[in-house]
C-alpha cells in the first residue's frame, strides 16, 4: 500500500545497484536518481551490497587499477539512495 505523500517502494537487488552506477541512461540509472529526489525508496537485503562490491572490484581487476579502498566504500554506500537492510 502506498501512502499518500510517501515514495513508492521498490525492492532492488545489487546487480541492479550496479547497473543504474556503471551504465549511462539505463533504467536502473533512472531509478537511482528517482532516489535520490525521493521520488522513490530503494530497499535492498543487505547481502546485495557484496554484489556491489564483488562487482566494483571485479571491474578494478579487469582495468587493472587500484580497488576502492574501505573509506571509499564506505562513504558510497552512505551516498546511494538505496536502504540496505
Amino acid at each position: 500500500m502506498n501512502v499518500k505523500g510517501q515514495p513508492r517502494v521498490v525492492h532492488v537487488n545489487g546487480s541492479t545497484v550496479l547497473r543504474g552506477l556503471l551504465i549511462d541512461g539505463s533504467d536502473e540509472e533512472t531509478l537511482l536518481h528517482l532516489a535520490a529526489c525521493n521520488q522513490v525508496e530503494l530497499i535492498s537485503n543487505g547481502r546485495e551490497w557484496n554484489t556491489v562490491l564483488l562487482g566494483l572490484m571485479e571491474l578494478a581487476r579487469v582495468a587493472e587499477t587500484e580497488p576502492l579502498n574501505g573509506d571509499n566504500l564506505q562513504q558510497l554506500r552512505r551516498v546511494l539512495p538505496v536502504d540496505f537492510q
